[in-house]
């Protein structure tokens, strides 16, 4: 796949934001999402005649991870105090055709499952010395 078709490619994902906008009510759209994917699928068949499905999931996946990476390389050299010149500059080719995604990647707040209160834990805390003491 040369340079032109996988610019191809990618715009033609980027414009089926249901297969990649999470928060999207047409993501869950299962209909929509197969139709995006056959698209993609005859697109991917002009370069690859054997393409299908799993394919495209794997293709779009390996984008998403290499775009991915530059980008936490390049957050963490923000992070890192480095002076302008030495703020990692990202070489993919492909990383600015791939920026539509950055704000899907965000990861959720963690949540936590347990319901402990503070007497609970002192209840532990006394149970525990009664049991080494």
């Amino acid at each position: 796949m040369n340079r032109r078709n996988l610019e191809e490619f990618i715009d033609l994902y980027k414009s089926y934001p249901c297969l990649w906008q999470i928060k999207s009510k047409l993501y869950h759209d299962r209909p929509l999402r197969e139709a995006a994917y056959k698209a993609l699928i005859e697109k991917l068949k002009e370069f690859e005649p054997d393409a299908n499905k799993d394919l495209v999931v794997k293709k779009i996946n390996n984008l998403r991870s290499s775009a991915r990476k530059e980008k936490k390389k390049y957050e963490a050299s923000l992070k890192s105090g480095a002076s302008s010149d030495d703020v990692y500059r990202p070489k993919l080719w492909y990383y600015d055709m791939m920026s539509f995604l950055n704000d899907q990647d965000t990861p959720r707040g963690s949540t936590s499952n347990l319901d402990i209160q503070d007497e609970s834990i002192s209840e532990v805390g006394k149970t525990i010395k009664v049991i080494f003491f």
